[in-house]
């Protein structure tokens, strides 16, 4: 409508309203999905974040790793979102890719490297 100041973007929209905060993108830069578990860096961001950036960065400062579907559910956004989200404090350096604490020992054990061989087997 020409002439009309009514904002694009109001609080009312619902669902809409994460899809504007990420400009309409659809893919995230980094390759995660819902399992994919990150953390906070022990630097917190310098420059200030958008509200939305510094919620996902605030929940990944806890204790343990968080994976990308508890991000999502504790702030209450759509998973595509949130991978979004989290891609780009990735790539600004605010959070890191994390393995689960029981992973230590993952990488020489016998029975995950043949189930892992089996599986790149599978795909050829």
């Amino acid at each position: 409508m020409a002439g009309d100041d009514t904002a694009w973007v109001t609080e009312d929209l619902g669902p809409v309203r994460p899809y504007a905060l990420v400009h309409g993108r659809v893919a995230p830069t980094h390759d995660l999905d819902r399992m994919s578990l990150v953390k906070a860096r022990v630097a917190p961001p310098t420059d200030p974040l958008q509200s939305h950036y510094a919620d996902t960065f605030d929940l990944c400062r806890s204790t343990r790793p968080l994976s990308v579907a508890e991000i999502a559910g504790r702030l209450g956004h759509p998973l595509q979102i949130v991978k979004i989200w989290v891609s780009d404090l990735l790539d600004d350096g605010y959070l890191t890719h994390a393995m689960p604490a029981d992973s230590g020992n993952a990488a020489s054990d016998p029975q995950i490297l043949e189930e892992v061989l089996a599986g790149l087997r599978r795909t050829l």
